[in-house]
C-alpha cells in the first residue's frame, strides 16, 4: 500500500505498511544486490562479451593484488570520521567477494574474512558519524551474503553479531529518535538508509523475537524515510550537492533498490521517484568534453565515471549512459560495474548536447560528445543554501582543445575548523572570492540567495542561457544578470553581465585558471596558455575595461591553490547600469 504525505512543497508517495515486511524474505543467498539468476545471466554474458571480460579482468587484477597484501582496515578516526576505513573495507569486500562468487576459490573468501574479522574487532563503527556505520554495515552485508555458502558457522555467527550489534543496534537508536538524517533531503538519507537496509536483509532470517521486531521496525522506517531524499531528484534528475555527491547518493540508492528487489521482490516505488529516471542525464551533462567534472559545490574535478551509469542504462533502457561509461570507466568501480554492466550501444553524437536542469538550476552546453577537443561550458545558478554548496551563483567552467581554461577550485579539507559551520564562508574555495562569477567589494554573495535560470535556448548552431543573479548581490547591486552563449558556428563563447546601479568601490569580473596568462599592451586581450594549447580572451565591454592578473592566496591552513591565477576585470560602481562582455575564442 502507498500513502501521500506533504513535505515542504513536495507531495511524496511513501509505503503504508500493513504486514510484516520480512515475511516474504527470500531464504537463499545471494540476495543483496543480485541473486543466483542474475549471477547466472552475468556469467553467460561473460563468455561472449569482450567489454565485460575486460571489466572482469580489472576485478581479478585488483583481487590478486589484495591477496598479496597483509594490511587490513584499522580503527583510525580522522577528524570525526572512520569513513576512510569503512570505504576501504567496502571496496575490498566488493572486489574479493565478486571473485569468490565467480570462481568459488577459497583464497578470496579467506582474504575477505581477514578484513571482516579486523573490522568486527573494532570497538564500534563510529555511530556518531553515522555514514561510517552505514558503509561498514554494507560491507559486512555483502561479505556475509555473497560468501555465505563458504562460511563456517563460527564465521557466520561473527558476521551476524557484528552486523546486528555494531550496525543495526546503533541504527535502531537513530530511527527511534528520528535523528536528522532520517528526514534529510540529501546524501546522508540514502547512504544511511541503504546501509541499514542491506544489513537487515542480509541477516533477518537469523533474527528472532525482539531482534526480529527491531529489524522490521527499522526496515519500515528506512523505506518510509528515503522518499524525502529521492524527491531531491525532481523534476529533472539533477543533484544540488554536486556531481561527487550524485555518485555517492546513487551508489547507495542502487544498493537499496537492488537489495529490496532481490530479497523481498519489490522496491516500494523508490525507483519510480520523480526525476530519478533522468538522473543519468544530469550526471552526463556535467561531464566536460574531457570527461572531467563540472565540479560545483563540494565536488572534485576528476573524470565523471560511475558504475551507476550501467545500472541506469539497463533499468531505464537508455543506451546513452552505457555508451558514455564504456569510454570513461575508472578501475576503482570495477566490481559494481561488472554486476551492473549492460551491452546497450549508441553513437553519442546522436544525443542532445545542451541541458538545463530545473530546481538545481544548472545548464551545460558542448559542441560534441565524441571530440575531446570541443567546447564545453557548465553554468550554475540555483540556491546558495543547499547542503555542500559554495557561494558561487553565476559560476562557470569552460573547456576547449582538451584543456579546462576556467576552473572551479572545488572543495577544501573537510577537517578545517568549522568547515561546515560558522567559518565556512571565510575559506577561499567556498567563498565568492574563489568563484568564476562577479565579486563586489571582495564580499560574499548572500548565503541564502536563490538565482533562477530565466531563459534557455538551444539550437543546432547555438546555446544561450540567462540567469538572474540579483538575489545573490542584494545590498551590493540593484540587479545582476549573466548570459552565457556558445556559438558553435563561430567557435566561441561569450559571457555577458548586466549590472544595476551600485555604490561599490570595486566590481570584479573574474575567472580562475591554471593557464599562464599574457596580457596585450592595452590589456584588453589575454592569452591563456597551457602546454602547447592556447586560447584568447577579449574584453568587448566596457570600453574602458582592462584585464589584471591577481593572486589566489588563501590562509595558511587552506589548500594553497598552487598554480592557479585569477584573471579579472575591475570596475568601480556607478549610478547607472554597467556591463561586462567577454569573449573566449
Amino acid at each position: 500500500m502507498l500513502q501521500k504525505i506533504l513535505v515542504g512543497m513536495v507531495l511524496l508517495t511513501v509505503p503504508a505498511f500493513g504486514e510484516n515486511l520480512l515475511d516474504g524474505l527470500k531464504q537463499e543467498h545471494p540476495r543483496i544486490l543480485f541473486d543466483a539468476t542474475h549471477q547466472a545471466e552475468r556469467m553467460k554474458l561473460l563468455e561472449t562479451d569482450p567489454f565485460l571480460q575486460e571489466l572482469y579482468g580489472r576485478v581479478k587484477k585488483d583481487a590478486e593484488t589484495l591477496l598479496e597484501q597483509d594490511d587490513t582496515v584499522k580503527y583510525e578516526i580522522v577528524g570525526p570520521r572512520l569513513l576512510a576505513q569503512s570505504r576501504l573495507c567496502l571496496r575490498r569486500i566488493l572486489t574479493l567477494a565478486t571473485m569468490y562468487r565467480t570462481t568459488r576459490e577459497v583464497a578470496y573468501k579467506e582474504r575477505a574474512m581477514r578484513e571482516l574479522r579486523a573490522a568486527a574487532a573494532f570497538p564500534n563503527w563510529n555511530p556518531s558519524h553515522f555514514l561510517d556505520t552505514a558503509e561498514m554495515t554494507a560491507a559486512f552485508a555483502i561479505g556475509y551474503d555473497w560468501m555465505y555458502d563458504a562460511l563456517s558457522q563460527e564465521e557466520k555467527t561473527l558476521l551476524e553479531t557484528a552486523i546486528y550489534e555494531k550496525g543495526l543496534l546503533p541504527g535502531l537508536a537513530v530511527y527511534r529518535r528520528g535523528t536528522w538524517w532520517t528526514t534529510s533531503e540529501f546524501n546522508w538519507n540514502q547512504v544511511c538508509n541503504g546501509g541499514m537496509t542491506m544489513g537487515i536483509l542480509a541477516i533477518a532470517d537469523t533474527l528472532e523475537g525482539e531482534k526480529r521486531e527491531n529489524a522490521t521496525f527499522m526496515l519500515e522506517k528506512a523505506i518510509a524515510s528515503i522518499p524525502r531524499a529521492m524527491a531531491s531528484f525532481a523534476p529533472d534528475g539533477a543533484w544540488a550537492e554536486g556531481p561527487g555527491y550524485w555518485s555517492y547518493t546513487l551508489k547507495y540508492t542502487i544498493f537499496m533498490i537492488q537489495s529490496l528487489e532481490c530479497a523481498i521482490g519489490q522496491d516500494f516505488g523508490i525507483s519510480q521517484s520523480e526525476g530519478f529516471a533522468h538522473c543519468g542525464d544530469a550526471q552526463l551533462a556535467v561531464a566536460g568534453a574531457t570527461g572531467y567534472s563540472f565540479n560545483f559545490a563540494d565536488a572534485g574535478s576528476g573524470v565523471i565515471s560511475d558504475s551507476a551509469f550501467f545500472w541506469l542504462a539497463d533499468r531505464f533502457q537508455n543506451p546513452m549512459y552505457a555508451e558514455y561509461l564504456r569510454g570513461h570507466l575508472a578501475g576503482k568501480d570495477a566490481s559494481c560495474a561488472f554486476w551492473y554492466y549492460t551491452p546497450l550501444r549508441m553513437n553519442l553524437d546522436d544525443a542532445k548536447k545542451d541541458f538545463y536542469f530545473r530546481g538545481v538550476e544548472i545548464a551545460t552546453m558542448r559542441t560534441s560528445w565524441n571530440d575531446p577537443n570541443g567546447w564545453y561550458v557548465g553554468f550554475k545558478a540555483g540556491d546558495n543554501d543547499v547542503n555542500h554548496s559554495h557561494l558561487e551563483l553565476g559560476m562557470f567552467v569552460l573547456e576547449k582543445d582538451g584543456v579546462r581554461w576556467a576552473v572551479d577550485l572545488g572543495a577544501d579539507n573537510y577537517n578545517l575548523p568549522k568547515y561546515f559551520g560558522t567559518l565556512r564562508w571565510t575559506y577561499y574555495r567556498l567563498s565568492t572570492r574563489g568563484q568564476n562569477t562577479l565579486l563586489v567589494d571582495n564580499e560574499n554573495q548572500n548565503p541564502k540567495a536563490v538565482a533562477p535560470i530565466t531563459d534557455f535556448e538551444s539550437t543546432q548552431t547555438k546555446c544561450r542561457v540567462v540567469a538572474d543573479l540579483t538575489a545573490a548581490y542584494a545590498g551590493q547591486l540593484d540587479f545582476a544578470r549573466r548570459t552565457i552563449t556558445l556559438d558553435r558556428e563561430r567557435s566561441e563563447v561569450e559571457i555577458f553581465d548586466e549590472m544595476g546601479p551600485s555604490q561599490a568601490k570595486e566590481i570584479l569580473w573574474q575567472i580562475h585558471t591554471f593557464a599562464t596568462i599574457t596580457l596585450s599592451d592595452d590589456k584588453k586581450t589575454a592569452t591563456l596558455k597551457q602546454g602547447k594549447k592556447q586560447r584568447t580572451v577579449e574584453i568587448l565591454e566596457p570600453a574602458n575595461g582592462q584585464f589584471e592578473v591577481r593572486p589566489t592566496t588563501p590562509s595558511e591552513a587552506e589548500n594553497p591553490n598552487t598554480g592557479v591565477s585569477r584573471l579579472v576585470i575591475p570596475l568601480s560602481g556607478t549610478n547607472t547600469p554597467q556591463t561586462f562582455r567577454v569573449r573566449f575564442r
